[in-house]
């Protein structure tokens, strides 16, 4: 086996793009972190490598800090000898990455090697299921409600709203600098409002390019406006425009212990179809 480090960000995205499209849905990470890496560049935080095995590619890999190392198999190998190997080489590199997010057989055999070498433990932080969405369920839509485009004029809200989706959907504290920036980073992008008598009731936004679908994530209700419906209005009609307008799917990412949001997911069409692990190196 080799193991093929990339220094440059256009090499990677040359040799490895094609494959990862394969499964864009499945790779929309690691996708939307290449094109962000086609526009603003690379520094030495990130990783970017593959292994390569008879002349067939058979694990991607990209560390982009502060988040975990994405993990890809074209091949779908899962050989314990392969993510031995993979730990082993990224160990040589980078000797405290902060964890692994892939699907879950690959992602725990590649965290117990590296944790192995690390002397480090591994923790779940979060069960996440990946739901897809190609065709469109039947509408149950309220008509009294206003589904827009988030503007300026919502700032204090959604920093709001944002705050509390770190907290409770990602486990995660964020400062009031980070949610400034984040507001604004949001903006720029497809960022999506639900209004009930011009008061906000939920949010959601399609956070990173893709060539064929569309992601959908940052979908929050406030407590005090859950259980009436808003969600499913919200990402029903996030995902009709999306189609309508010629994405070829939309995806998202759910908390797997959330049995209340993944069956709202469920009744627009979306459907389960990987399992993958979060996971923290302690």
């Amino acid at each position: 086996m080799e193991f093929k480090y990339y220094k440059n960000e256009k090499e990677f995205i040359n040799e490895n793009e094609e494959l990862l499209l394969e499964k864009e849905w499945l790779n929309n990470l690691i996708l939307g972190n290449c094109y962000y890496a086609l526009e603003n560049g690379i520094d030495e935080s990130w990783l970017l490598a593959s292994i390569i095995d008879n002349n067939r590619t058979e694990l991607i890999m990209l560390l982009r800090r502060p988040w975990k190392l994405l993990l890809y198999s074209p091949t779908n190998n899962k050989d314990d000898r392969l993510y031995k190997f993979a730990a082993e080489e990224v160990y040589k590199i980078d000797k405290e990455i902060p964890g692994v997010n892939s699907e879950n057989e690959i992602a725990n055999k590649f965290a117990d090697e590296y944790c192995k070498l690390a002397k480090k433990e591994k923790k779940l932080h979060i069960p996440m299921r990946i739901l897809l969405l190609e065709k469109l369920s039947n509408s149950d839509l309220r008509d009294d409600v206003v589904f827009r485009k988030a503007d300026i004029k919502d700032k204090e809200v959604l920093k709001e709203f944002t705050r509390n989706f770190y907290n409770e959907a990602l486990q995660e504290e964020i400062s009031e600098e980070e949610l400034e920036e984040k507001f604004y980073s949001n903006l720029e992008k497809e960022y999506f409002v639900l209004e009930k008598k011009e008061k906000i009731v939920a949010q959601t936004l399609s956070s990173r390019k893709l060539k064929k679908g569309k992601n959908i994530s940052g979908v929050f209700t406030p407590k005090e406006e859950r259980g009436k419906g808003y969600a499913y209005n919200l990402v029903y009609r996030v995902s009709k425009k999306f189609i309508d307008d010629g994405a070829e799917y939309c995806v998202l990412f759910t908390d797997d212990t959330n049995p209340i949001s993944n069956h709202v997911y469920e009744k627009i069409g979306y459907k389960r179809v990987v399992d993958t692990s979060d996971i923290e190196f302690k």
